[in-house]
């Protein structure tokens, strides 16, 4: 345990197949295995998590540390994992990140370089090779709507909002001293921002290491990521209801636009290839930002 500088914190919920091959490619990495552990939290799976990792922690070749706890969402998840850690650099990946060999070492090296306690390392994300990759999340990656790399000007200075926690790192002190994630939100929107928004007034900075790579092995579809925009629009209103100050005059989608936008959005697939990529990408983001107005007014 004396050589143990990181832990990496995963939270989970009902994907116990995903969480294995995560699982797996943590235990396959350069950072030797005697200093890092891994803590799981299950929030209140029913899929039988909780009886598939027990062989999984059993047989582990590096320090796996398992915890439950009834379902109050990934921030309230992630506390527990801060609050058990052993590490000196926190590491938080979503369960269906696959690391890829060097992802550990990368973030520890890329401490070692900056080893004030309120700089935090951003990892890379991108879809795991062989995925099929559709126009639309081509559009997430890129746009912001769930990551916005390519959006990032300056990798030594990197702003509060691309705190991802699907790889990103963190000094165990600086959480610890300055705060953790707020349980009031319960779902897997905004909670990281929120955090990362806090601790940027206590000084945090964040820079970019885009060699610390992992493959996000999910697809989704449109229907599942206007579910998914709704909850964050919820999470969006907690949000603006604790930081007044970070509510901005929404910028209202005319009426023209939005109804081309749905009618290029309800397009079949061999159809929509013949329009010109920036009028398919503005209808995905009119279209979502109308599930996520949806969402915050649900929640007022």
């Amino acid at each position: 345990m004396k050589n143990l500088t990181l832990t990496v914190i995963i939270p989970t919920y009902n994907r116990k197949d995903i969480l294995k091959k995560c699982l797996n490619a943590l235990f396959n990495q350069t950072y030797p295995q005697s200093n890092y552990e891994i803590i799981v939290i299950d929030d209140g799976s029913t899929d039988g998590t909780e009886e598939s990792i027990k062989s999984v922690v059993r047989d582990s070749p590096c320090l796996l540390r398992y915890f439950k706890q009834q379902n109050k969402g990934p921030a309230a998840a992630r506390n527990v994992g801060i609050t058990n850690t052993s590490g000196k650099i926190v590491l938080f990946i979503g369960d269906d990140i696959m690391a890829t060999s060097t992802l550990l070492e990368e973030h520890y090296n890329w401490h070692k370089r900056h080893p004030d306690d309120n700089v935090a390392v951003l990892g890379y994300v991108t879809w795991v090779p062989g995925a099929k990759v559709t126009l639309f999340m081509e559009w997430l990656e890129q746009s912001g709507a769930q990551f916005g790399y390519s959006l990032i000007r300056d990798s030594a200075d990197v702003p509060y909002n691309f705190f991802y926690t699907s790889n990103v790192s963190v000094k165990r002190d600086f959480l610890l001293k300055y705060g953790l994630f707020d349980e009031d939100f319960p779902y897997a929107a905004w909670e990281d921002i929120e955090l990362a928004y806090r601790l940027s007034g206590e000084g945090l900075r964040i820079v970019y290491n885009s060699a610390a790579v992992g493959y996000h092995e999910h697809q989704v579809c449109r229907r599942s990521f206007c579910k998914r925009s709704r909850l964050a629009g919820r999470a969006m209103a907690i949000l603006h209801q604790k930081h007044p100050e970070l509510k901005e005059r929404s910028a209202s989608i005319g009426r023209l636009n939005f109804v081309i936008g749905i009618l290029i959005w309800n397009l079949p697939s061999f159809m929509a290839k013949l329009i010109p990529r920036e009028y398919l990408y503005a209808s995905y983001s009119f279209t979502i930002s109308r599930h996520v107005e949806q969402g915050y007014r649900e929640w007022l």
